[in-house]
């Protein structure tokens, strides 16, 4: 207890030195005065900093150090600026930001203190995808790209993503070196530069044209006649997708879709979506009325950055997510039917993506590569492989959370030209008399049946880290050889172990057991939770009790 009071105190101190610094600031010092007096706010907003996780920063929206807001902004962008003054003589970087709440307020205050210190902005004048920011780096010839978005995250969050100039998200030492230099920082530093607007440069429309162009020679060409006898419903969920995905179905000659109007159109208050999340099925009801509407095939969404793509449909008269690691696997096998890999190809996914990856490399004789969780570690990876001159060595990409690239022409998953391939998959298959599920179900019969699932363990509050790295140590005892819900475990991975792995380390076990079915658990990158991802063969009810005995013993 003498811990939890340290953290009590020290949180009240920094709430009364934001209430003292913020009395010009109508806005926060208002949210600041809500919370006065509960305790268990005022503790979770400030006991401790956001730091970069798997996506960069990202929190909660709200006042304090442990929230999304303007001060923590300004800092991150000083700490940025302070990076860049040490490890390059002149810097420039491009700003974008998705529809989130205070986005664009957020993408412009970041502008404002790179300008402040005379760094070179370029800077979205209106939302975009975080896979157009990517492309912009490059094209733009940046020396970063920070993006404004929190994803998939519910409404209440957002974010702050920092890019390199390969393209993808910043990897290996330079977080901490970032983290280093914001953390020297008082969030009311005088040493935070501020100029805002002045010498800021607008992104044109030059690099989305680009961009397009280049996205379009990724895709496999398509017959309009066929790609139009599937009947789609697509929604943006509020978010940046779609003026990208309706310009890349013009450009694939597509036309037999229907936008949900009521998600058309950016909303920060995502009305009839507040998990604005392609994985879930909630995300879905306004797209299955209007598919019902429409009597179409299926359902494509888009998260708010749009660099996710997910599917729904009616399989057997039941409403179906497919899955991204079934989505991944249907087009990797709709691409290998319609352009055989050469000999050697390679296919990336991350760890915590379907094992089937693996069966199917031996049937068409392509590489899999495997990396770490976040598309940041196969976007360094198509760096290295295009610097080396080994660009046409790659196949295909995605990771279980509903991220795929169909060509390297960017370092970062794309929902645009996803929805493109997803959509003529579905064609294809519908002209067979199949539907994806019956596709997938296919490839269960060919390659062995492992059903995906992913469930999440939240715990929140100041002690939930503690009690999820508590969890991760108990779940470190199982060593080959042990039972987990009547299975015998046959291999057991700790990431942490890198020489073992032969990747960077990282808080990750992974356990296979003798029925081919496998068990991953990590915490999440960007919250108090821990992920759990089960590759079953067969029903998998007694290791699920298991693993909620663990976690029932440090609730």
């Amino acid at each position: 207890m003498i811990g939890f009071y340290t953290i009590k105190e020290g949180s009240e101190l920094e709430y009364e030195k934001w209430l003292e610094n913020t009395k010009d600031d109508p806005d926060i010092h208002k949210q600041l005065m809500q919370i006065y007096g509960n305790d268990e706010e005022v503790i979770d907003s400030f006991y401790t900093e956001l730091t970069f996780g798997t996506s960069g920063l990202r929190g909660l929206m709200g006042p304090g150090t442990n929230r999304i807001n303007k001060y923590v902004i300004r800092r991150a962008a000083q700490g940025v600026c302070n990076y860049l003054k040490k490890n390059y003589q002149r810097a420039s970087v491009v700003v974008g930001y998705d529809s989130r709440k205070d986005s664009e307020l957020f993408a412009q205050e970041t502008a404002a203190v790179l300008r402040g210190n005379g760094v070179q902005v370029n800077l979205f004048r209106e939302l975009a995808p975080v896979s157009l920011l990517s492309y912009a780096i490059r094209y733009l010839n940046c020396t970063l790209g920070i993006m404004i978005t929190a994803s998939h995250n519910p409404r209440m969050y957002n974010g702050f993503k920092v890019y390199n100039a390969e393209g993808h998200q910043i990897v290996g030492e330079v977080p901490d070196l970032i983290m280093k230099e914001i953390d020297r920082l008082d969030y009311f530093d005088k040493k935070i530069q501020y100029r805002q607007d002045r010498g800021i440069m607008d992104v044109t429309n030059q690099v989305r044209d680009s961009f397009m162009k280049d996205m379009k020679a990724t895709l496999p060409p398509a017959d309009p006649a066929i790609l139009n006898t599937l009947k789609t419903v697509y929604t943006p969920l509020n978010g940046a997708g779609s003026k990208y995905v309706k310009a890349a179905f013009l450009i694939a000659g597509y036309k037999n879709y229907t936008v949900v109007s009521s998600q058309d159109s950016p909303d920060p208050d995502f009305p009839t979506c507040p998990q604005p999340n392609p994985e879930k099925i909630m995300a879905y009801d306004e797209g299955f009325r209007v598919l019902d509407e429409e009597k179409a095939d299926i359902i494509l969404a888009t998260d708010p950055d749009a660099d996710r793509c997910g599917c729904a449909l009616y399989h057997d008269g039941m409403r179906t997510v497919v899955t991204g690691n079934q989505l991944g696997i249907l087009m990797l096998d709709y691409l290998c039917h319609l352009y055989p890999p050469k000999p050697g190809q390679l296919v990336f996914k991350s760890i915590a993506t379907t094992p089937l990856v693996g069966a199917m490399a031996d049937r068409f004789g392509f590489k899999v590569v495997n990396t770490l969780t976040g598309f940041k570690y196969i976007g360094e990876l198509l760096a290295a492989l295009e610097n080396a001159g080994k660009k046409d060595s790659f196949y295909f990409a995605f990771e279980e959370s509903n991220g795929f690239l169909c060509g390297p022409f960017i370092r970062e998953k794309d929902g645009i030209s996803a929805a493109v391939l997803i959509a003529e998959m579905a064609a294809f298959h519908k002209l067979q008399g199949k539907d994806l599920i019956d596709r997938l179900n296919e490839l269960y019969d060919e390659f062995g049946r492992c059903v995906d699932k992913q469930r999440n363990y939240f715990f929140n509050g100041a002690e939930g880290a503690d009690k999820i790295q508590l969890i991760m140590k108990s779940f470190r005892t199982l060593k080959e050889g042990k039972v987990m819900g009547g299975r015998k475990i046959v291999r057991a991975i700790d990431y942490l172990d890198s020489e073992a792995t032969g990747l960077p380390p990282s808080d990750v076990l992974q356990f296979d057991f003798e029925d081919r079915s496998r068990l991953i658990i990590r915490p999440s990158g960007t919250e108090a939770k821990l992920k759990v991802y089960t590759f079953e063969t067969s029903d998998f009810t007694d290791v699920e009790r298991d693993i909620v005995k663990v976690m029932e013993m440090y609730r």
